[in-house]
């Protein structure tokens, strides 16, 4: 279910992809997209995801100078401001701030040592950094069709190869939690 909320606002470039409508009715439906990605993520969690408060926020800028100025090059380019900000920020935390936002993030559900952590972050750093390169050379060299497939099917079909590669990783670096210790009150565990 996440992943399908997640999709909403880029699920109008399909209609792109495929020559149904043009880019300008794509950003329109996109920044409703996203509005409505807004109300399910409230609904869904009782709160709206920073994630989802950040992507409107982005299709908005980006979708109203697209079309105060009739020029679809800003919202093909917002994957890739995304994207590299996102870039940025993982890389900043470690050394600004000595924080590592994907321990943040999963150390509660995943134990690694602080190597891993580490090399996990600079994974995504580039991920990040690779994602954005390719969309901003599709948005400028290929045709919109080719932008609203790559945005729909490269962008995501990218995403999850990475998620299946970085499970891998995880999975050969992570380490055993200790269980809690039971409080003196609770019942011993079944045989």
């Amino acid at each position: 279910m996440d992943f399908f909320i997640d999709l909403v606002p880029a699920l109008p470039f399909l209609l792109v992809a495929f020559s149904l409508v043009d880019m300008f009715t794509a950003t329109k439906l996109a920044m409703a997209a996203a509005l409505l990605q807004l109300g399910a993520s409230r609904l869904r969690y009782g709160r709206i995801k920073r994630m989802h408060a950040i992507t409107f926020a982005a299709i908005v800028v980006f979708g109203s100078v697209t079309l105060l100025l009739k020029d679809d090059y800003f919202i093909k380019i917002k994957p890739t401001v995304l994207n590299w900000g996102f870039a940025l920020v993982f890389l900043g935390a470690p050394i600004l701030f000595r924080k590592n936002l994907l321990q943040l993030m999963l150390a509660d559900k995943i134990a690694m040592p602080a190597r891993a952590w580490a090399r996990l972050n600079l994974m995504w750093v580039a991920y990040f950094a690779a994602i954005g390169g390719a969309n901003l050379y599709v948005a400028t060299y290929l045709s919109p069709e080719a932008w609203g497939k790559f945005r729909v099917f490269g962008m995501y079909g990218a995403l999850l190869v990475f998620m299946v590669l970085q499970g891998f990783y995880v999975y050969r670096h992570m380490t055993e939690v200790a269980e809690p210790a039971p409080a003196a009150d609770d019942p011993p565990p079944p045989p």
